[in-house]
C-alpha cells in the first residue's frame, strides 16, 4: 500500500523479499507474481522481491508510471514511451510499441497500454484474447 506520506507498506508471504519495500517517498506502488516496483518521487522506479527473470532490475530514467507483471516489468517513461524488462517468454518485453501512451497495465504475460490517441495496445501471450495488436476507444 502506499501510504499518505509517501512511503510502503507491503505484508502477506515474503518468499522472495518481495514484501520488503524499499525506503523513501513514492507516488505508486505495483505488485507483480513475486516482485513489488515502486515509483520514487523523483520519478525512479526501484523493485524488490524475485529477480529470477531480471523483472526487479529496474530501468534508469524519468518515469511517470510503472507496472509490475508476472515475471516482468514495464515503466512509462516521463515522455510517453513504454520500457519493460523481465522474462520476455511471449514477447512481452520485446514487444513493445513505439509511440507516446498515457497508461500502462501488465498482466502475468501480457500488457497493455492506452495511447495518446485513445487507442489500446496490447502485447505478449493472447490465448484468450488478452492481448489483441490494437483497439479503438
Amino acid at each position: 500500500a502506499l501510504r499518505s506520506s509517501g512511503a510502503i507498506h507491503c505484508w502477506g508471504s515474503n518468499n522472495n523479499g518481495q514484501t520488503a519495500a524499499q525506503t523513501g517517498t513514492f507516488t505508486a506502488v505495483s505488485v507483480g507474481f513475486n516482485h513489488s516496483c515502486g515509483l520514487r518521487s523523483n520519478g525512479a522506479i526501484v523493485c524488490w522481491g524475485s529477480n529470477a527473470s531480471g523483472q526487479t532490475a529496474a530501468q534508469t530514467g524519468a518515469f511517470t508510471a510503472v507496472s509490475a507483471g508476472g515475471s516482468h516489468t514495464c515503466g512509462l517513461r516521463s515522455t510517453g514511451a513504454i520500457v519493460c524488462w523481465g522474462s520476455n517468454t511471449y514477447n512481452q518485453v520485446s514487444n513493445a510499441p513505439s509511440g507516446t501512451f498515457t497508461a500502462i497495465s501488465a498482466g502475468n504475460d501480457h500488457t497493455c497500454g492506452i495511447k495518446t490517441d485513445g487507442t489500446i495496445a496490447c502485447w505478449g501471450l493472447d490465448t484468450s484474447g488478452q492481448a489483441p495488436t490494437t483497439r479503438s476507444p
